[in-house]
């Protein structure tokens, strides 16, 4: 092909590409998808560490990471500081991300190959383009758009400095990734083994360039890891021990997204099979979109599925049955220009273009069918984040009618209530963000004692994923009917609160150092029942200006756990269990103190069954 007709099919593939963007935000504005409950919980984690308090999902809450997604994270809370509306800026940002992924990916195959763009480039964006299920995740607020845009630039660089042997920003991208989503750490295994078996073929050992990347890698995964067992005691999400007992049906989940792309799916994998036997750099290309595909399709298989619909661990994975196509289109052309190079009787272009005006015809009623979905899935949204909001207002309304500035509640459905009760203390009855419920996770005995002796919350919910609290019998007996599925604690209303020691105005009478001192004694009689009674009673009204200061609290904190340790020594579990319970909330569930006590409490509590 000569110069200008190179240049002219440049052309056209960049606007086509364009095009393919602007109907992906086309469709992203029809949907008009609210931002979703998942969402608002790293938005209420973003916002209460740019507020200066760290990664609690409130304030008043413990330090747990109730969150998988620490960039997105981070990205989502700017929006506190730039003063912006939370829900506009979530969708707009994701969308972004999920735009500027289009491209990204029509630049493999001109990496790769070290070629100029070419039409089959854009097939790609435009099999994203007419995706509802990848416009709707990346327009909810969560972080889709963010890790499919990582996902291809990971991708282009590793196909750009594979072949040229320069550069190392393939490391940072797949860093960012990992940051992003917990199956980033997949990705990077898949982009290894591509890295390794192309320098394998060349008979190359590692090098400065592998050094780099892996510097890159080691200092922002390695980097988090050790911030993590700093910060949260751990070097996984909380996440990972809240649903590891979690069942959504993984084989009906994939079923159903592969019957409902079956088109779509069973051309990309042609596409992978004649981007192998394309020959030059297809099978490196191939092989990379079929190993990471491979990475989505194992995450969501190995989380058993997911509550959410419309395929969420599957859509930032979209865009490569789009690239299998991409590449497939490629090793059709160069199959043809080597059949025609030995017939020496028929031009290679024109049977590359009707291989792909024949792809074109099969592809186009599978598109046709996935964008017909967009109705009903704009019909029947998932939870919005505002709904779930709008439902804690008459909660917030009434714990301030009993006087509370910093109420405990149990509840699951986290990112709406976080997001409307910024001032209260959230037990995550789900687990997500409580450290002490997904740890002890099919273990009653151990979940009923820590909401028993650490609370309980004023407030208690008990229905669909807290529905197993009803057979709490000894937990229950705390608590009265207060509305619909909500329980209230026995003896609670604006004069009274039965947690506290000597009553509630005895308790609010106590000056600050009266209350220091209240404490400690607690702790010196081996009372830390009373404590932690005293200590719920106190933070629930009590101003900040009225409580001990941090480093007092951290000094009884001290003294309650070296109280623990003798009663341990003492066999006494249970004395001792308390006293470590007291310790982690006066150090404001300092999260190594939290770790200590729901390992004593295991033992204390065994469980007893799966």
């Amino acid at each position: 092909m000569d110069a200008p007709s190179y240049r002219t099919e440049t052309w056209v593939t960049g606007g086509l590409v364009v095009a393919a963007m602007l109907v992906l935000v086309h469709l992203c504005g029809y949907l008009a998808v609210p931002m979703v409950d998942d969402a608002a919980i790293s938005l209420a984690y973003g916002l209460t560490f740019f507020a200066g308090e760290g990664f609690r999902v409130t304030p008043a809450s413990q330090p747990v990471e109730g969150f998988s997604n620490l960039l997105w994270t981070l990205l989502l809370g700017l929006s506190g500081p730039l003063r912006l509306s939370h829900e506009v800026y979530g969708h707009g940002l994701g969308v972004l991300f999920g735009v500027l992924a289009l491209p990204v990916f029509a630049l493999w195959g001109p990496a790769c190959e070290d070629r100029a763009p070419r039409w089959e480039d854009a097939l790609g964006p435009w099999v994203v383009a007419l995706n509802p299920t990848y416009a709707y995740w990346i327009s909810s607020g969560m972080e889709t758009g963010l890790e499919a845009f990582l996902l291809g630039l990971s991708g282009l660089f590793l196909l750009w400095e594979l072949r040229t042997g320069r550069s190392a920003h393939v490391g940072w991208a797949l860093g960012l990734l990992c940051l992003t989503r917990p199956e980033g750490a997949l990705f990077t295994v898949a982009a290894g083994v591509v890295w390794m078996a192309r320098r394998s073929a060349w008979r190359q050992w590692p090098g400065r360039q592998e050094a780099r990347i892996a510097g890159w890698l080691l200092l922002l995964v390695g980097g988090w890891a050790v911030l993590r067992w700093w910060y949260f005691a751990d070097v996984v999400p909380n996440t990972y021990y809240a649903k590891r007992f979690w069942d959504f049906h993984a084989r009906e989940y994939l079923t159903g997204f592969f019957t409902t792309y079956r088109r779509l799916s069973g051309l990309a994998l042609g596409g992978l099979v004649l981007g192998a036997l394309g020959g030059g750099a297809g099978p490196r290309r191939s092989a990379l979109v079929a190993l990471f595909a491979g990475c989505g399709v194992f995450f969501a298989w190995n989380s058993k599925g997911d509550w959410m619909r419309e395929w969420r661990f599957l859509a930032p994975v979209l865009p490569l049955w789009g690239a299998a196509l991409a590449v497939g289109v490629s090793g059709a052309r160069a199959l043809a220009e080597r059949l025609a190079a030995r017939a020496g009787t028929w031009p290679a272009r024109g049977v590359h273009l009707v291989v792909g005006a024949g792809l074109v015809g099969v592809l186009l009623p599978a598109l046709g069918a996935a964008v017909a979905r967009a109705p009903a899935i704009k019909k029947d949204p998932e939870l919005p984040y505002s709904f779930i909001a709008g439902l804690f207002k008459p909660v917030r309304e009434q714990t301030r009618a009993w006087g509370q500035v910093r109420p405990l509640l149990a509840f699951p459905d986290l990112g709406g209530q976080a997001m409307m009760l910024r001032e209260a203390e959230i037990i995550d009855v789900a687990g997500l963000a409580d450290y002490a419920l997904a740890h002890h996770a099919n273990n009653p005995a151990a979940m009923e004692d820590y909401l028993l002796s650490e609370g309980p919350g004023i407030l208690m919910d008990v229905h669909g994923p807290s529905i197993h609290l009803g057979r709490y019998e000894r937990l229950m007996a705390r608590y009265e009917r207060h509305q619909g599925p909500v329980w209230r604690l026995k003896g609670l209303s604006a004069t009274e609160d039965p947690r506290c020691p000597g009553g509630k105005a005895a308790v609010l009478a106590l000056d600050v150092k009266a209350l220091t001192e209240r404490f400690a004694a607690l702790i010196r009689e081996g009372q830390a029942e009373e404590g932690l009674g005293l200590w719920r009673c106190a933070t629930a009204y009590l101003p900040k200006d009225r409580l001990p200061d941090r480093r007092t609290r951290r000094r009884l904190a001290d003294e309650a756990q070296a109280r623990a340790e003798a009663l341990a020594r003492g066999n006494e579990p249970l004395s001792a269990l308390r006293h470590h319970s007291l310790a982690t909330l006066l150090d404001d569930g300092d999260a190594h103190r939290r770790r200590a006590t729901e390992r004593l409490r295991a033992q204390v509590f065994p469980r007893t069954g799966a």
